[in-house]
């Protein structure tokens, strides 16, 4: 509990203050504040809150995202902390689908509204396809770069941290004709915890090379499905999760184990 309490009387305050004299206005009349203003005045809450978790993030492969066209980007997903680090790294607007169980919890349905974020429902599928549709529409229009969650759930596996990717969300990004950027997490799981405690709680994340409109020609979405789960697969069990132990080893006065992750 002392890592929360300690979080919220550092940034209780201020993070209230932006959601009720900022984030609710603007939500209510997103068309007269442009995007770029939302999306940076967003970028310095999520750092904000990070910052106040104790987070301590460390990047790979910036250079792999594009910074003339829009995209749309595929990650494992371990934590709700998740989608902070990669808002924070990306300079222009970059939203996400969510499920819709979030829909119920404070702050949130406001916050993706500012950031023209999409609510979920993985148990109907006409709605899920409706979402999928948006996300298309917005890459072919060029409005804004989307991020995907394709297992639809966290995964807490120490040693096979990604699931099974759901092909069809890769449909959007094929469709339209967009650069899909896999990206690898690893180490969220710890920020939201509130044991063990850490001075610090690392996250490393990759940013792989994208895979392009050419690259993807006369695939189906299960093959593309498949190609980014072993990038991302392979980029965990090689670099991020060798790279975690050997730093949380060397922070810890006993022995570090994977277990402590969870």
């Amino acid at each position: 509990m002392f890592h929360y309490t300690k979080a919220v009387a550092k940034y209780g305050v201020p993070l209230l203050a932006n959601y009720f004299f900022r984030l609710k206005r603007w939500a209510k009349h997103l068309e007269k504040y442009p995007q770029e203003k939302r999306f940076s005045r967003f970028r310095r809450i999520l750092t904000n809150i990070s910052n106040a978790m104790q987070a301590d993030i460390v990047y790979f492969g910036l250079e792999n995202i594009p910074q003339d066209r829009k995209f749309c980007m595929i990650c494992n997903h371990m934590s709700a902390f998740d989608p902070i680090p990669f808002m924070m790294a990306y300079n222009k607007p970059l939203t996400f689908v969510a499920k819709k169980e979030l829909m119920k919890a404070p702050l949130i349905p406001i916050a993706m509204q500012n950031i023209e974020g999409l609510f979920i429902d993985r148990d109907d599928l006409r709605q899920s396809l409706k979402v999928m549709l948006k996300v298309e529409d917005d890459l072919k229009n060029g409005k804004i770069s989307w991020m995907i969650f394709p297992e639809g759930t966290r995964i807490r596996d120490k040693l096979l941290p990604v699931g099974e990717f759901h092909h069809g969300t890769f449909r959007p990004a094929m469709k339209a004709g967009v650069p899909i950027i896999p990206a690898a997490i690893y180490g969220s799981s710890r920020v939201f915890k509130q044991k063990p405690q850490f001075k610090k709680y690392p996250v490393f994340i990759s940013f792989l090379k994208p895979i392009y409109p050419e690259d993807y020609a006369g695939l189906s979405t299960a093959e593309v499905a498949l190609k980014t789960h072993d990038l991302i697969q392979r980029e965990i069990t090689y670099h991020l999760r060798p790279l975690d132990h050997k730093v949380m080893s060397e922070t810890k006065d006993k022995k570090y184990r994977f277990e402590s992750l969870y």
